[in-house]
């Protein structure tokens, strides 16, 4: 595996990559070209007590310590010392592929890690690259297209239809078909970062070079030693094959654990009807000015079902949307909209409709202010780690779940707004976790307690990364931005990401923009090759003129979708 030049550089033999060790610069090699030439050296920066960044700067070139070579593997070991750290950093090269990881030792809170940034102090800092454009699985919000971006452009994602995507890239060279990967990925516990990002230093005499960036924010607390997240790095045949790479690795590494195989309530096949563009459709009615959720009444919903029963629409779960509640943190239906909350459930159990609930992630709406977490931008969150927001969260659960006298007997819920979780150096959470793995444990939380009061009850959320895998029982693709034309290939191309990420997962195809009939119904009348079908509005909105001819041509898709999933479970 390993070849030992005559100039001193080591060149390693992969099945499908090269690389070629030239000090502390390794050449990634693909189809014969040099994809990347990678610094070795990892600024991984600090902060401050007043919570300003502190630029780790590495200005002496790290020693190769050790080379050793074993059947089928390859490590790499460099020692270095930069102003912030002493420093080890490690390439594990196996057939398939290679691993790298970064061990600071010193004390401090970690602020950023920038892999492969060399020195940052340094004019034209980074690695060298010969690709001309990356692909991340995460769209920016709102465009839908640019999943695509020229390697010149930095690339910072926020999560916000995929909470949270998989963080992994696909670089392209022109003329090469195969592609470089590169993906982080965090032990269990250790996701202390919102995104990954694909930084460029600025041009100098002709020169710059790019690196990777998590945001950790000062919420990684080192004393001693610490190891940062590692990279891994693969030979794709293209984007797909890359991220399919990056889900693998997960589970095989025990990090993800995978959703058992396992006969689900029919329920959860749907079809779905959701009522959120309804109520739009019914604000912009009354006053454009008025707020969708003024509109998730009783007498709505019963308006959409007659509605559905008119032309054929038979859902097998029925989503309440925004604003059931009188406020997002407590979670108390609002009486005044809904008089007869618990018979209106009742009614839908006796037809085989389920009924699910829109949840609010985040918000501190109604909760004391003292026990919650302050974002930098000044926005007030919830913290999902603190003792009395889990008591309460468990108790919101069991009144949502439970059958009993008081309680809602609610089958399922679809978590929304995960990606307003909080952000900043400035927030401190009762656990100390932050970003991915704060978002993590407040999933887990409510479908551990789910399940304990309802087993058969459906989690719908919109985890698009394999971490998630196993407290997901609905993949949601989430909105779609009314300016576009391209509901069926955008929603299309988002299932294709949820499939790899989350594998086994019923994906809810969700809504349709309902701006353009063409565009709207290009996707309704298609769902099913995706998912779950899901109809979000079943009268005009001012925009869309949704008619009876319309409503019957998605039933017959319904129709046809629930004759098939039927069969599934009906015994011969």
């Amino acid at each position: 595996m390993i070849t030992r030049n005559p100039d001193g550089t080591i060149a390693v033999k992969g099945a499908s990559y090269d690389l070629l060790v030239r000090g502390h610069i390794v050449d990634v090699i693909i189809c014969g070209t040099a994809f990347a030439s990678l610094d070795v050296r990892t600024a991984v920066n600090k902060t401050s007590d007043d919570l300003t960044p502190i630029t780790d700067e590495e200005s002496t070139i790290p020693t190769l310590a050790s080379v050793e070579e074993k059947p089928g593997e390859a490590v790499f070991t460099w020692t270095g010392k930069s102003s912030l750290w002493e420093k080890e950093y490690k390439m594990v090269c196996t057939y398939t592929r290679f691993r790298y990881y970064v061990t600071v030792k010193g004390q401090g809170r970690v602020d950023s890690v920038n892999y492969f940034a060399g020195n940052m102090t340094e004019p034209g800092f980074g690695s060298g690259y010969e690709f001309s454009e990356g692909f991340y699985p995460c769209k920016p919000y709102p465009k839908e297209d640019d999943y695509y971006f020229r390697a010149s452009v930095r690339c910072y994602r926020q999560s916000v239809f995929m909470v949270p995507p998989m963080f992994c890239y696909a670089f392209r060279c022109e003329g090469v078909g195969d592609r470089l990967a590169l993906g982080l990925v965090a032990e269990r516990g250790e996701h202390n970062f919102h995104s990954f990002d694909y930084n460029l230093s600025r041009l100098h005499n002709l020169k710059s070079g790019f690196y990777l960036t998590t945001d950790q924010d000062g919420h990684t607390v080192v004393d001693g030693e610490w190891t940062a997240p590692c990279i891994i790095g693969y030979s794709a045949t293209d984007e797909f094959n890359a991220m399919q790479k990056y889900s693998d690795y997960y589970f095989s590494a025990g990090i993800a654990k995978p959703v058992k195989k396992q006969i689900v309530p029919r329920f959860w096949h749907g079809p779905i009807v959701c009522g959120w563009i309804e109520q739009g459709s019914y604000a912009f009615k009354s006053n454009p000015r008025r707020y969708y959720r003024d509109f998730c009444t009783e007498e709505v919903y019963n308006n959409i079902l007659a509605k559905l029963k008119e032309n054929d629409l038979r859902p097998a779960a029925m989503i309440i949307d925004d604003k059931w509640m009188t406020e997002y943190a407590t979670d108390v239906i609002d009486t005044e909209k809904w008089p007869d909350f618990r018979g209106f459930v009742d009614a839908r159990h006796v037809e085989g409709i389920h009924t699910m609930l829109w949840f609010m992630m985040w918000d501190s709406e109604g909760w004391d202010e003292s026990i919650c977490v302050t974002a930098d931008n000044g926005d007030v969150k919830l913290d999902p780690s603190h003792p009395r927001f889990v008591a309460h969260l468990d108790a919101v659960l069991e009144r949502i779940f439970s059958d009993a006298e008081g309680c809602y007997d609610i089958d399922g819920l679809k978590l929304d707004y995960g990606f307003t979780n909080p952000k900043g150096r400035g927030v401190n959470t009762y656990s100390g976790k932050y970003g991915v793995e704060l978002m993590y444990d407040m999933m887990a939380q409510i479908y551990r307690r789910a399940k304990e009061v309802k087993p058969h009850a459906v989690i719908n959320n919109s985890a698009c990364h394999p971490y998630f895998a196993h407290i997901c029982d609905q993949a949601r693709l989430h909105d779609y931005e009314p300016q576009d034309r391209f509901n069926l290939e955008d929603l299309s191309m988002r299932g294709k990401m949820f499939a790899i990420a989350m594998p086994g997962i019923l994906q809810d195809t969700d809504n349709s923009a309902f701006v353009s009939r063409r565009d709207t119904m290009r996707w309704q009348l298609n769902q099913q090759i995706v998912g779950i079908p899901d109809l979000y509005a079943v009268s005009p909105n001012g925009h869309m003129d949704i008619n009876s001819d319309d409503l019957r041509a998605i039933a017959e898709v319904w129709n046809e979708y629930s004759a098939k999933i039927d069969a599934m479970y009906n015994e011969e």
